[in-house]
Order: C-alpha cells, then structure tokens, then sequence
C-alpha cells in the first residue's frame, strides 16, 4: 500500500528514539529523583509541571494533561499526523524508509512544507555569483555563516520562483498559502495570476525548533527599492509571534549559558553569531510576544535585551520587560552607545568588547535609575510624576502578586519613593477560587491506583482477570484501558509502546497520569488480595443498587411475586457481603 511504513522500520524508529534525549532538545529539563522536570512546551507556566519519565518512555504534564511517548511528542510540537511524525524521528535517527509515499496523500501540511523548501533550494541556488552574494560580503558576513544558515538571494523577478514550481509537483495555490507566491487581485486564472513575493532581495530562512524552514525574510540591496525587509505573512506553518530567528541554532548555547541574548535584526544575529557569540535570538517583523518568551522560559531563566540604540530600540525594550517579567525570566539590559546596532558594534569594537557589554547587563529599575538625569528626589515635580505614572504601569502589568510586590519594594528603594507613592502600587486583592477537586472521585481513583498497579507487575494480570472483569470498571477509560493489558505483552517494549494502543487523546492522558501517579507500597501480593477484595465490594455495592430499583419499579407497579424475589435476592446478597467483609 502507497505510504506503508512496515511495522519493523516503525519499532527501530521507537527503539532508536530516546525520549529524554529528543525532548532535552526542546525543553531545558532538570534531574528529579529517576525522572526530569521542566516548563511545559505546550502551556503557559512559571512553575514546573511538565515529567519525563525515561525509563518508561513517557512524558506527562500535571498542569495542561499533555501526554504520551517520543512519537505523540512530535505530533503535537511539530503539528505533524503519526506517520510525519515517524518520518521526522526516521530522519533524526538516520534510518531509512523503504517506501515511497504517494503524493496525493501527502498531508496539507506536508505540503506546504515542501513548498517552503522547494522555495529555500531556489533561493540558495541563485545566491551563487549573484548580486546578493556580494551584498552579503559587503555586510561582513562569511562563507562559513552563509551555508550553516542557509542564506539565499531571490533574483528580481516576477515569476522567477513561479516558472520553476512544476518540479516541486505542487500548486501555484499551496506556494500562495505558504506566503511565497502573491494573487493579483482580480485575476482570472491562468499565466498572469501569481507573483513572486520575494523579488531582489537576499533571503534569510526562518525555521521552527527542529530547523525546518517555515518562512522567509528578505532585504533589499538599495534601501530606495521599497520596504527595507519583507517577512513572510501568517500561514499554517509560520506564527511570527511563536518563534525567534536562529533559535534553532543557539537553543543549546542558551541552555548552557542559562541566558539569552535578543537582538532585533537578522544581520545583528548573524554579525554577533558568526563572532561567537551564539547564545542570541533575533526578532522578526513583530514585537516581542508572551509566546515569545515562554519559548525562552523553556531554555534559560535570563534574557539579556540588546536592543538598537535609539528611542525606536528604547521603546522596545521597555515594552519586551514587561513581558518577561509574566514569562518568569528576569530580563536585563543593555544600551550600545548612540548610533549603534550590535551588527555594527561587534563589527568596529569585536566580539570580547560586546560580551563585556552583555555581562554588565543591569536590571530594569537599575537600567532607569542610570537613565535619568539626577536623583528622583531633585527631578522636577513633573519628571518624578511621569516616572512613578511608568512604574505603576509595569508593575499592574505583572500577573504574579509575588513579582508585583518585589517589584514594588525594588522601586521604593532604588528611588527612595515617598510613602505616598506606594498607594498608586496597590491593586484589588483577587478573591480566592477554590480549585480543589470534590472528594467524589473515590472510586476512580481506586480504579486508576489498580491500573497502575497492574502496569507496574504486569505478572498479575492474567491473575486479575479471573476475579475482575472489564464491566467491574465505573470509569469508561478505565475500562478501555483494562482491556488492552491483556493482550499487550510489557516485555516487548517499555510503557511508550502500550500508549500507542490509545489514538484517544483522553485515554492516553488518563493512562499516563495514572502510571506517573504509582508509587511503591506494601508487598504486590498483599496490595493485589487488596484490590481484588475492594473490587468484590464496589461490584456487590453496584449489584445492590440495581436491585434497589427494580425493587422500587416493582412496588410501584404492584407486581407482589417479583417483590418478593427481588427482596429475597437483595437480602441473601447482603449476607453475602457481610460474610466477605467478616
């Protein structure tokens, strides 16, 4: 069958995969006892609820319920279905598929992937002696750094991309959806209806965490040739305010360093990259966003800005503070001297004058306190209002009342604030909700305890099976999930694989939850006779509630015979349960 990947080829893929090296790649984990921790790449957090558990093959996260092993992992990060996602591990691996996927039943996905690559070759293809090429050059960019980022020149033309794309096997439409080919308005089809969007321009890829090209900035080589930078629009595959330029290639630098360096441009990340400073990120063609820096939450808890120096750059800067500050980072500062950008700065100083620049970064109130002109106390009345007026903006700003609080206190002492400062701090104290879960749950919790119970000795399984059936089971999930451990065999993979079993995202989630909850206790012969015991209760308990109600249907409806079977069966069924009980 077109697109069959054979199920050996899919085990080497699982078996090759280790997860806690694959996820490593994407999130800064930290050693727990056999497990690791870190922010969860799926939600907002400040505190850590995100677990790997590598002996077992599984990821879980007590905050969003995300789940599951190395293959749902990239499903989800990577926005891939199951057989994309084997394919991206193959890759990584280096294993190969004996297959061919038929085209047609390549996913949109897929396809507007292809496209943007298709779009990368061409554009690098015609960097070669290219006018472009020696723009480059000009800017101090080398060789080294024009092939590790795979930069690329797009000709000016307006169908040069165009004309090529019937190798790519795709549409005209897909290139339009990924942003690289533009509809003229009120075009009928045909030749004349698409444009390149790139024309002129040396071309910069922008590439998601794993470095697979997702979008394009492009720059013009005369700054009188229209927009100085181009940057692709929105598409499926490419969310400006989701990813940070280079990250690909600096995420571990970041880790290392446990700080971050943002610059803005992408000749500023290139120039302070290639001098070898690789712990930096760059925006492009957006303000720095929430989603922005809990990407970067995920690998440092410092973020250096190195903002452009001038009140463009200042501005920025003061606008990315508060949104680190709700991302749990501490942010920190640096002004380049007036007329400077890092690209020129590294350029004319070098690189060991820049990270000393870096490492005398200062935090935001020390960076406005150096900023003004005098002390607060001898600034004009209207300069000390304006000041205050700011601070209570930053501080309302921040989401954490514990931040907020030290924030405030920091301010008060840095600018020696009058006591009547402090009340323009003060914000509505938020009324307490109770998130607690009722303590119904009893029942399925005993449920998920047995299941894990049995993951974790799976020799008893055949065992529980003789006393306690799949309808035993109060919880639909749970029951789905009882029903699977006896055809499953633990020796044959780690607990990743038994995942698989479950396409329900639901049931997955719940079955990793229960496992990360299992916890040794009593002897597994003793905790079994328990649970059995507990199970024989909650069985006869339900039998006793059905009988309940037939008993009250058939007083309802005067049938005296079946009454009195019904009571009689009720009875001997409670003699039964205080005997098993005694």
């Amino acid at each position: 069958m077109a697109g069959y990947i054979p199920e050996d080829i899919v085990e080497k893929i699982k078996s090759d995969t280790d997860i806690l090296d694959l996820i490593a790649e994407y999130v800064t984990l930290k050693k727990t006892g056999k497990d690791y921790t870190g922010l969860c790449p799926f939600h907002k957090e400040k505190t850590p609820s995100f677990i790997v558990v590598p002996d077992k093959g599984f990821y879980y996260c007590f905050g969003c319920g995300a789940s599951g092993n190395a293959v749902n992992f990239i499903m989800r990060h990577e926005n891939l279905d199951y057989p994309e996602a084997l394919r991206f591990l193959a890759k990584r691996a280096g294993i190969t598929i004996p297959e061919k996927v038929a085209f047609d039943q390549e996913s949109h996905t897929t396809k507007l992937y292809k496209a943007v690559e298709f779009a990368e070759s061409y554009f690098k293809k015609h960097l070669t002696n290219s006018a472009g090429y020696d723009y480059f050059k000009t800017r101090g960019v080398t060789t080294a750094a024009i092939e590790e980022f795979g930069l690329g020149y797009a000709p000016d033309s307006w169908d040069g991309l165009l004309k090529t794309i019937a190798k790519s096997k795709l549409t005209p439409e897909i290139f339009s959806e990924a942003g690289l080919l533009v509809r003229r308005e009120n075009q009928t089809a045909g030749p004349n209806e698409y444009y390149d969007k790139f024309r002129n321009r040396v071309i910069f890829p922008i590439r998601n965490l794993s470095g697979r090209p997702i979008g394009f900035g492009g720059r013009v080589l005369s700054d009188q040739e229209g927009p100085k930078y181009l940057n692709s629009p929105e598409t499926p595959i490419y969310h400006k305010g989701s990813v940070l330029f280079g990250l690909n290639h600096s995420k571990n630098f970041i880790r290392e360093r446990n700080q971050a360096v943002i610059i803005e441009g992408y000749f500023d990340f290139i120039s302070v990259y290639q001098a070898g400073i690789k712990n930096i990120v760059a925006v492009s063609g957006t303000g720095f966003t929430p989603n922005q820096a809990n990407l970067l939450a995920r690998f440092c808890e410092r973020v250096v800005l190195l903002y452009d120096a001038d009140a463009a750059g200042m501005r920025a800067t003061f606008r990315a503070v508060e949104v680190l500050f709700n991302a749990g980072l501490e942010p920190l500062i640096v002004r380049l001297p007036e007329g400077m950008d890092p690209d020129k700065y590294v350029r004319v100083n070098g690189a060991s004058a820049l990270r000393s620049l870096i490492d005398g970064a200062v935090n935001y109130l020390d960076f406005v306190a150096q900023s003004l002109p005098d002390k607060f106390a001898r600034l004009p009345i209207s300069r000390q209002e304006k000041l205050i007026e700011s601070l209570v903006q930053t501080a309302a700003g921040l989401d954490d009342d514990l931040k907020h609080e030290l924030f405030i206190r920091k301010a008060i002492e840095i600018f020696d604030l009058p006591p009547a400062a402090s009340a323009k701090f003060e914000r509505p104290k938020k009324r307490r909700v109770n998130l607690e879960p009722p303590e119904a749950f009893g029942r399925i919790r005993f449920e998920g305890a047995f299941l894990g119970f049995l993951i974790a000795n799976p020799n008893y399984i055949n065992e529980s099976f003789k006393v306690i059936q799949p309808e035993h089971f109060s919880e639909p999930a749970h029951m789905e999930i009882y029903k699977k451990l006896k055809e499953w065999s633990f020796q044959e993979t780690n607990i990743g694989g038994f995942l698989d079993k479950f396409p329900d995202e639901d049931i997955r989630r719940k079955l990793t939850e229960i496992i990360v909850r299992e916890s040794a206790g009593a002897p597994p012969e003793a905790r079994f006779d328990e649970f059995a015991s507990k199970f024989r209760e909650f069985h006869i308990s339900d039998q006793l509630s059905a009988l309940r109600q037939e008993i009250a249907r058939a007083e309802k409806e005067g049938q005296t015979e079946k009454l009195e079977r019904l009571t009689r069966a009720y009875r001997d069924l409670q003699n039964t349960a205080k005997r098993k009980a005694g």
